[in-house]
């Protein structure tokens, strides 16, 4: 009994040593291995950029180490599994592309020959763009609908998000100017961070017309003074006016013509919504003019109306400084017969660098005499010829 007793002893202390010799290897090859390890340690792994769920990122492991050669392969894992291989270039960082797939902090480790690194890095969640838009309207126009554009969803999560009424414009009444385009409400998906772009409305001003044509008759300026300008194209509601004292045409000479309206002032409570066309349309008549103290010689009897100027006459109501005269003028007798005799014109030219802002109006017309021939005064003195007995 004792025997068996002893023996079982002698059993359990044999195991217990070989237990503690086991326990002691490998407590001595984990020591050995950490020291292996934290002498093949080099470099350091960053992500050019922050890493996001579902965005490809290019990881960096930078090493410079003589007796790794080109063109050995580095194995990358992450979190203890492997997600590719990269080549090493003397001199040159490692690059490795690679797109998280979860929101965390991963760890990261590169192994090039016998050298490896390892880093912790946070992965953040995927971000979301939510931009408002830039808009443009002419004062007075219906505003267009506001819609947001919305960017950055994960391949394959693309989602619909209700981006209607999500946008504002902080202003009573919308006169010109610039605008933001705000956000009045969030927009929420999944883990996704979002990041807002507000916008802008830009109001340009609403451009009037003049209503009527200005006209006048011809007085050798370009001038209109005191006109009375009404608009065309202003807001129903909207207090604006023009005031000027003088318009402009474009020439003094007659014809169809524009008018300058530079110088047109817009008034009013709304008239900083409002500019004025440049121009206007207008027309400058001819100016009618006389001719006074046109007369024609007297002449003998030939059985025709045909008459000759004696005295041209002169021109009433040329403006002055300007250059126009009498060019050729027409006459002729009313009658052929032997007596004094009206005469009319019937054409009538005028010359000179202003002829074109003219027209003729009244001419001033007298007589002449047609006087009997030789012949005729003789026949009337032969009673003969007068038919005596």
């Amino acid at each position: 009994m004792e025997k068996r007793q002893y023996n079982e002893e002698r059993v359990d202390l044999i195991v217990g040593i070989i237990t503690i010799a086991i326990f002691l290897s490998l407590f001595l090859w984990m020591l050995i291995s950490i020291g292996n390890n934290s002498r093949n340690t080099a470099g350091a792994i960053a992500s050019e950029q922050e890493l996001r769920r579902g965005s490809e990122q290019t990881l960096c492991y930078t090493i410079d180490k003589a007796d790794i050669k080109d063109g050995t392969k580095v194995e990358w894992t992450v979190n203890g599994k492997k997600v590719g291989e990269s080549t090493y270039t003397k001199g040159e960082p490692v690059t490795f592309n690679y797109t998280p797939e979860y929101v965390g902090t991963i760890a990261v480790k590169a192994r090039v020959g016998k050298y490896s690194q390892m880093t912790m890095l946070e992965v953040k969640s995927p971000r979301l763009t939510v931009t408002a838009p830039n808009i443009t309207v002419t004062y007075g126009d219906q505003m267009p609908e506001i819609n947001c554009v919305v960017e950055g969803f994960v391949e394959g999560e693309e989602g619909e998000i209700d981006c209607t009424n999500m946008c504002k414009i902080d202003a009573e009444k919308l006169n010109v100017g610039v605008y933001t385009v705000e956000f009045c409400k969030e927009c929420s998906y999944m883990d996704y961070e979002t990041e807002y772009v507000t916008g802008t409305l830009t109001v340009l001003p609403r451009t009037l017309n003049v209503v009527e044509q200005f006209d006048k008759v011809y007085d050798g300026t370009n001038t209109i003074c005191n006109p009375e300008i009404n608009l065309v194209g202003v807001k129903e509601g909207d207090d604006v006016n023009a005031q000027c004292d003088t318009l402009y045409f474009d020439s003094k000479n007659a014809g169809e013509r524009q008018i300058m309206l530079a110088n047109v002032e817009l008034i009013g409570a709304d008239a900083c919504n409002y500019v004025l066309n440049s121009y206007a349309h207008g027309k400058i008549m001819p100016k009618c003019i006389d001719i006074v103290g046109l007369t024609v010689k007297d002449k003998i009897y030939d059985g025709t109306t045909r008459a000759t100027i004696d005295t041209m006459g002169t021109i009433k109501g040329v403006c002055e400084g300007d250059s126009v005269a009498i060019g050729n003028i027409s006459v002729s007798f009313e009658d052929a017969s032997v007596g004094e005799q009206n005469f009319n014109v019937s054409r009538v030219s005028l010359v000179g660098a202003d002829k074109d802002n003219y027209r003729i109006g009244r001419i001033e017309t007298g007589s002449g005499n047609i006087n009997s021939t030789l012949m005729q005064r003789l026949t009337q003195r032969d009673p003969v010829a007068q038919g005596a007995n």
